[in-house]
């Protein structure tokens, strides 16, 4: 964890692909301090028909960040816009065709290689980075 959910109906090439998976791993990374090698990016590439807005197809990108629990609220707001702007850099999509939400889940629910994942790390003012 943490693990970013892209969807979309708009087909990628492979280089594309590559260079937003490292832009969306760096903004996780710069905004959280999740290590890299725990920071998981998926890309599912829908057909035509398979997003959705206001009853008609839509080219907009949906992003699901699923991170653990217990980070500030600004901290996760500062995520979603990073994420945002990742894709719009690397995609061209605007903006405003790009959706992105933070979903948390506790560390206790969240096992990887095996084990449980820790809590996430706290700055020295004691709240959670």
């Amino acid at each position: 964890m943490p693990i970013m959910i892209c969807e979309t109906a708009q087909r990628l090439e492979s280089a594309i692909r590559r260079a937003l998976a490292k832009s969306i791993t760096k903004s996780v990374h710069d905004v959280i301090g999740s290590d890299l090698n725990l920071i998981s990016v998926v890309i599912h590439e829908l057909g035509q028909d398979q997003i959705w807005l206001a009853g008609q197809p839509s080219q907009d990108v949906l992003i699901l960040c699923y991170i653990r629990a217990g980070r500030p609220m600004a901290l996760k707001t500062e995520l979603a816009l990073r994420v945002s702007a990742a894709w719009h850099e690397a995609v061209g999509t605007p903006e405003d065709a790009i959706e992105v939400t933070v979903i948390e889940a506790p560390a206790a629910q969240t096992v990887r290689g095996g084990q449980r994942l820790p809590e996430p790390p706290r700055s020295s003012t004691g709240a959670v980075a």
